[in-house]
């Protein structure tokens, strides 16, 4: 009889592990399909600059982001930094 418990206790802790995995890589899978539409937007970004500017996109805990943009002009940095705003304020 106490076999019969236990192994029904241990059923149900791996049917409750396996019920809390399927959330969490719902979640990631969400996260990359955005990661995704933002880098296909920093990629047209970098296409419509002139100039040798590198951009540095990073996402952020609370799920927003950040960007670091770095080239020789300032004017063409600030364009990039302007363009970068507009686009992921939407």
């Amino acid at each position: 009889m106490r076999f019969f418990t236990i192994f029904v206790i241990v059923l149900m802790l791996i049917s409750c592990i396996k019920g809390m995995d399927a959330p969490s890589q719902k979640k990631v899978s969400e996260a990359q399909g955005m990661d995704g539409q933002y880098q296909k937007e920093l990629d047209e970004i970098k296409k419509s600059l002139k100039g040798d500017i590198k951009i540095k996109l990073k996402r952020e805990s609370k799920g927003g982001y950040s960007w670091e943009v770095t080239g020789k002009d300032a004017q063409e940095v600030l364009k990039a930094n302007d363009a970068i705003r507009k686009k992921l304020s939407d």
